[in-house]
């Protein structure tokens, strides 16, 4: 039988989080040494390699990634076990820029979840386009950011792929014979090019028929029957529908989400970043 000491797993979920030895010893406040020795006593403990080298640092192994997922979960239920002997609840304000698209969908269940467990945490919610969240993010303004990985140049705690669908009207037809009409993103939004990017691919012929700067803006112009526009499938408005994947209508867009804490941390702030973490590692369990 394993015998998981936290104070290891700990030291692990660190090392893969920052990416170098040197950068989790700084932030445990521990020595390099101490850091490195619990990492080798971790993999001699479980038998197998959980970190590779590369010219970036450590990067997790396969079997690394499959530690992480139970490691946050051990970590995260024992500090819970904690708080519940100990009659101790978590108090305090976050502050969670997240992009408006990614609020209406992924993240609604995951900080119900959250709040259930820890009322006496108050969350600022701030809903701003993915450049501006970054400016607020590296400001200090945020504590916590939900937006493209495109637009900070950090290392993201975790990753989500989602896709933008194609949506219309339910009664809109598409005429083969026009340019198709295209709602488009604002042009400072990171998904505008690769929107163009996906039309490019299969040479459609398309217009701008809008620019639609927010989520609602968006299904607003879907809704009256504008033309078609980008939209994650938990977004679709009602009476909207996705269109059919036809060789000759533009592919789905793929966009890479980010999830960013800032490294100086209030406790509410670090127990927020594991408790989605592992909601999310458990959900992508098989």
């Amino acid at each position: 039988m394993l015998d998981l000491d936290s104070y290891l797993l700990r030291a692990f979920l660190t090392v893969a989080e920052i990416g170098t030895v040197n950068g989790a010893a700084a932030k445990l406040h521990r020595t390099q040494a101490a850091v490195s020795m619990q990492i080798r006593k971790l993999e001699e403990l479980v038998g197998v390699a959980l970190f590779s080298r590369s010219s970036k640092g450590l990067e997790l192994t396969a079997h690394g990634q499959i530690m992480m997922a139970y490691a946050r979960e051990i970590v995260v239920l024992s500090d819970e076990v904690g708080r519940r002997l100990t009659g101790k609840l978590l108090q305090g304000r976050i502050r969670l820029g997240v992009v408006e698209d990614f609020a209406a969908s992924r993240l609604i269940n995951i900080l119900r979840d959250f709040r259930a467990q820890n009322p006496k945490v108050d969350i600022d919610i701030i809903v701003e386009p993915n450049r501006r969240l970054a400016e607020m993010f590296e400001e200090g303004k945020l504590d916590i950011v939900v937006c493209d990985i495109t637009v900070l140049n950090r290392k993201p705690i975790l990753i989500w792929t989602e896709y933008l669908t194609w949506v219309v009207r339910s009664d809109f037809v598409v005429d083969a014979s026009r340019p198709l009409p295209v709602i488009m993103f604002d042009e400072s939004c990171p998904w505008n090019v690769r929107t163009i990017a996906t039309l490019s691919q299969r040479n459609i012929k398309w217009k701008t028929a809008c620019v639609a700067s927010t989520l609602v803006a968006m299904a607003t112009a879907v809704r009256v029957g504008i033309g078609v526009g980008p939209m994650l499938e938990a977004t679709i408005p009602e009476g909207c529908r996705a269109l059919d994947k036809a060789a000759d209508l533009p592919g789905a867009v793929r966009i890479e989400i980010g999830f960013y804490a800032q490294s100086e941390a209030s406790e509410g702030v670090r127990y927020l970043v594991e408790f989605v973490s592992r909601h999310t590692a458990m959900a992508d369990r098989p």
